[in-house]
């Protein structure tokens, strides 16, 4: 379930719409779209939209991660794509192509008013990927309305994995992160 209710949605060009089994591929994408995992990652830590979306009002935490190493501790099945985003719905222009690449076509684009997301998405098989290399996380951001409780129980977890941890702090208009 995506928060944005107009994600995944898509249109097919004349041509496509016009092939033999036009129908079939469309129900195969709309079904591949549900088979699809997805974990979304930003470009950015300190933009307020985004806490306030996703990480519970300010409430949660931001985890940040070296791609390179978590590319390295990955399964092989498991994709990166950089969100494309446009004025227009994702356009299905070859009906020769797999439905699951045009499932992760659609799922790769949004609408140009999410931009500020600067949004990576990673793409595999639905349930738990996995990665035991903790060297992965390079940095934890606390939300300014994390509870105390939370909080400490972040750092202690955290103590002995050697990554450093900052508390957002809010001033008017901005915020910052203090170690």
């Amino acid at each position: 379930m995506l928060n944005d209710p107009m994600e995944g949605v898509f249109a097919s060009s004349r041509r496509v719409r016009r092939a033999d089994g036009y129908h079939d591929l469309k129900a195969a994408v709309i079904h591949n779209k549900g088979r699809v995992g997805i974990c979304s990652f930003s470009e950015v830590h300190y933009h307020e939209l985004m806490w306030a979306h996703y990480a519970d009002q300010f409430q949660g935490l931001c985890i940040g991660y070296s791609l390179r190493r978590l590319l390295k501790y990955l399964p092989a099945n498991v994709e990166f794509v950089r969100m494309y985003y446009d004025e227009k719905v994702p356009m299905i222009r070859d009906d020769s192509e797999p439905p699951m690449i045009a499932a992760k076509k659609v799922l790769s684009c949004k609408n140009y008013r999410w931009l500020y997301e600067r949004e990576w998405r990673m793409f595999a098989s639905l349930g738990s990927i996995g990665y035991e290399k903790t060297s992965c996380v390079t940095h934890v951001y606390l939300g300014s309305r994390m509870s105390d409780n939370d909080r400490n129980r972040v750092r202690r977890e955290l103590a002995d994995l050697s990554i450093p941890v900052s508390d957002m702090t809010v001033s008017k208009y901005s915020i910052s992160f203090e170690d």
